[in-house]
């Protein structure tokens, strides 16, 4: 998922102020509470028009900090909280931060091929903030190691109406993490002028590398850790939903609640690594935009 679509400030940019962050809007994407799980789902969330600006010679910005909370890592049991710093800033068809609406795009810096009324294409390249796993994160993990930080790029798209928004990408990342790929849809109805409500559900794909990575345990994985080897291959990673709501305190100031459930499938499901198939992260967000 903006990621993991939209108006305004859907198509900002967030940026953890530490430093990039890798994409995937929810926890469909890549079922851990990394801050673009959620960020770009608390712009899309804060969302009061389908329609994207045209490209512009005015810089853009926004402001603000949340709190998420999620697995984590893919597959993990334990759940953990944090807060995080946002800020978005836009120029013509350029941008820094996460994608809102793409799905599952990398949060770096990028740059928009196609953006008009409905239909948005682009191209955006990053980096993880934190390594996506750590063995120190569950006992079970004695033996596999961590998996390191690396940069990422990819490509997403979305259509974007009032009512609804499709949108998917592909990412590539390196250290042998693979390909990951996702497509959602989201309906909104905005129940008030001030508030908007959002739901729909969102699928992943990945690749043998990036099965492998975060799901399987080679020989000497398997050695150290004292269970059979564990081959995880291509297919769906997993399914899920996500719904959230925004409210504008003012034309600068808003709020904006988010949450997501996935159910990994297939290899990951049964990897030895998982020792909870249900995903799910849950954020809140202030934002101020100018």
């Amino acid at each position: 998922m903006d990621p993991f679509r939209l108006p305004r400030i859907a198509f900002g940019l967030i940026l953890p102020l530490a430093m990039l962050t890798p994409s995937t809007r929810s926890t469909a994407a890549e079922n851990r509470a990394d801050a673009n799980d959620v960020q770009p789902a608390a712009a899309d969330a804060n969302d009061s028009s389908s329609v994207p600006d045209p490209f512009s010679d005015k810089w853009k910005f926004q402001l603000g900090a949340g709190v998420i909370n999620g697995a984590r890592y893919p597959g993990s049991r334990y759940d953990f909280s944090h807060g995080v710093p946002i800020v978005s800033i836009s120029y013509d068809r350029y941008f820094v931060g996460g994608v809102p609406g793409g799905g599952g795009a990398p949060a770096g810096i990028g740059a928009y091929l196609l953006h008009t009324e409905h239909w948005a294409v682009g191209l955006a390249i990053g980096a993880d903030a934190r390594k996506p796993r750590r063995a120190s994160d569950d006992p079970i993990l004695r033996g596999w190691g961590d998996i390191p930080g690396t940069a990422r790029g990819g490509m997403f798209a979305s259509y974007n109406m009032d009512w609804l928004s499709v949108h998917g990408s592909v990412s590539v990342a390196g250290h042998n993490e693979g390909v990951l790929a996702s497509l959602g849809a989201d309906a909104k109805y905005h129940a008030t002028e001030r508030l908007t409500l959002s739901i729909g559900p969102e699928v992943t794909w990945v690749n043998n590398q990036y099965a492998m990575t975060f799901f399987g345990l080679d020989a000497a994985q398997s050695t150290i850790a004292g269970i059979a080897p564990y081959r995880a291959r291509t297919g769906i990673n997993s399914v899920g939903v996500s719904a959230g709501a925004s409210y504008m305190l003012t034309d600068h100031w808003s709020l904006a609640v988010h949450a997501s459930y996935g159910r990994l499938q297939g290899d990951a499901a049964n990897s030895p690594v998982t020792t909870d198939k249900t995903q799910r992260v849950y954020g809140g967000f202030v934002m101020y935009r100018f």
